[in-house]
């Protein structure tokens, strides 16, 4: 038997195991008040040239975070249309308004 089917056989009988997750009813408020406060302001993604570089940046009502970039015009439409992807699937309660 050679020594990558000794590997497999040993290892074939193990399972992955997640490891568990606890957390305080703190963290469970604030994200439930995160998720319903995301969902009452509108929320766009934005372009924007500055001196010839393009940046990126998330608004939600008058917040909105930090520029990403610098980037060329097709990142950065790019990138626009994959924080617009995610943000419909996840909302804005993950992101860091300034």
């Amino acid at each position: 038997m050679s020594t990558v089917q000794r590997e497999l056989n040993v290892t074939s009988g193990l399972r992955m195991v997640a490891p568990a997750r606890y957390y305080s009813k703190v963290v469970k408020f604030i994200d439930a008040v995160a998720k319903e406060a995301a969902n009452h302001a509108p929320t766009s993604v934005e372009i924007f040239s500055d001196s010839g570089h393009w940046y990126c940046r998330v608004r939600r009502g008058d917040e909105k975070t930090r520029p990403m970039g610098p980037y060329t015009k097709q990142q950065a439409e790019r990138i626009q249309e994959a924080r617009r992807m995610l943000i419909a699937e996840s909302g804005t309660s993950r992101i860091m308004f300034e």
